[in-house]
């Protein structure tokens, strides 16, 4: 009677080391693959963090393709059919996949326009005035441009709506206008008004290239009411037959849209208004390696005689 004792309590304790050894291997093979998955995680998004350098050689790339096609066919012009406007998607890089669009910056109005050096008082008017129209299109304030006068230029006398120093030193914490232009949009959520909702729905439509400001709106790739914001006279109807005109090979081309021919006239006599071709581009990347998925945002300056680009700003998400 005690063996069988003995050997029923043998075969417990047997079992009992039988569980505990297969809950520890099962503990160790689950620990283990949680670490292979970590590890082949970091080693995907460390790839995928590499290849967004090649990946903005390879739109430098395709603005300098384009350039050379352009220069090879006599064409001056940038427009929404180019080679650089095409979208790439998956295209194999590396170990991983492409995908990027490429916006001309040009096509969108430039806020550090408000900082140029316009030449006479009239001329600053009028760039103030085509903030003011488009912010108004956008159903934003307009009196949110005179916040925008005060951060970008080099006094401290406030606009009517506007704040200098004084206002932001009364925040918390406090700090002062920049007084210079804007070298990112992000930095208007410093400035007085601009809330993240209002930056949002301005990113389509403005840039801060060059930030010198003074460069004129491509409207061979602008939307419909950046062209509106133009000159008061150019209505939704008259934007969007510029918009379905497109391509236009030089300036004096627009002239055939009927309705546009007396105001391009005017807009002609500020260089600064318009053009059809376009020097900055920003370029949004998406990498995929396996699982892992790097975005960036590059600012490419094109040189108009050679075609190279160069990086003015790179941003990784």
């Amino acid at each position: 009677m005690r063996k069988a004792d003995e050997r029923g309590v043998a075969l417990l304790l047997s079992l009992l080391i039988l569980t505990l050894l297969v809950t520890l291997i099962l503990e160790f093979d689950a620990e283990a693959r949680r670490e292979y998955r970590e590890a082949a995680a970091f080693r995907d998004n460390f790839k995928a963090s590499m290849l967004t350098r090649a990946a903005i050689q390879a739109t430098r790339a395709v603005l300098q393709q384009d350039f050379l096609r352009d220069k090879k066919t006599g064409e001056t012009y940038d427009g929404p059919f180019d080679l650089w406007a095409m979208p790439i998607k998956n295209y194999a890089i590396g170990d991983g996949l492409l995908s990027a669009q490429i916006q001309d910056e040009r096509g969108k109005l430039n806020l550090n326009d408000l900082a140029a050096d316009a030449g006479n008082e009239q001329q600053k008017k009028a760039r103030i005035q085509r903030v003011e129209r488009l912010f108004a299109l956008l159903q934003i304030n307009p009196d949110l441009a005179d916040a925008l006068v005060d951060w970008v230029d080099q006094d401290d006398n406030p606009q009517p709506a506007g704040a200098e120093s004084l206002y932001y030193q009364s925040q918390r914490p406090p700090y002062r206008a920049a007084n210079s232009p804007l070298p990112a949009l992000g930095e208007l959520r410093l400035v007085k008004g601009f809330t993240p909702d209002i930056i949002d729905r301005l990113s389509r439509y403005v840039t801060v290239y060059p930030l010198e400001g003074g460069a004129p709106v491509n409207l061979n790739t602008a939307d419909a009411l950046v062209i509106q914001a133009l000159h008061p006279e150019i209505t939704q109807t008259v934007a969007m037959e510029i918009v379905q005109g497109r391509p236009f090979k030089k300036k004096e081309d627009l002239d055939r849209i009927g309705s546009f021919q007396d105001i391009g006239a005017t807009l002609r006599a500020s260089p600064d208004t318009y053009d059809v071709k376009s020097e900055y581009f920003s370029a949004r990347l998406a990498i995929t390696v396996n699982e892992s998925t790097k975005t960036a945002l590059a600012i490419l300056h094109r040189d108009a005689k050679k075609g190279e680009s160069s990086v003015k700003y790179l941003r990784t998400f």
